[in-house]
């Protein structure tokens, strides 16, 4: 089976964010016909190489019970990054401190980011 590392290239490539269609996603997979259980791998493989996506129904087998290749999810890079906890958080509010992510983003402070995060942002100045 094929994976998604392509779509986590160009979505780095588009600065991070960038919209995509089930049948381009399905193709990259490997699969000739969208179903739930393709609907699934898709979500799967997104996370695997690291991306998010939205809307989260697009690819909920329990809501789209009838895909279509042209339906469109918007891909984005989960690299930490102000995008990515603004919307882990919004996306997925009961995994994340939701509160802590974006009053920490809104008034600039670090100390609500974890310590990857907080460790990439000084690497960013110290190679700058």
């Amino acid at each position: 089976m094929a994976d998604l590392q392509e779509t986590a290239g160009a979505c780095e490539d588009e600065g991070g964010l960038m919209p995509d269609n089930l049948g381009r996603l399905r193709s990259a997979l490997g699969f000739d016909r969208l179903g739930k259980h393709v609907l699934s791998s898709i979500a799967r493989e997104l996370e695997a190489v690291g991306l998010g996506y939205f809307p989260l129904d697009i690819l909920d087998p329990r809501c789209n019970t009838e895909p279509r290749k042209d339906q469109q999810v918007w891909v984005y890079t989960r690299d930490g990054g102000e995008r990515a906890r603004v919307l882990d958080a919004v996306l997925r509010p009961q995994s994340y401190n939701v509160r802590s992510a974006l009053d920490g983003l809104v008034s600039g402070d670090y100390s609500s980011l974890t310590a990857e995060v907080k460790l990439r942002e000084v690497q960013k100045i110290v190679n700058a």
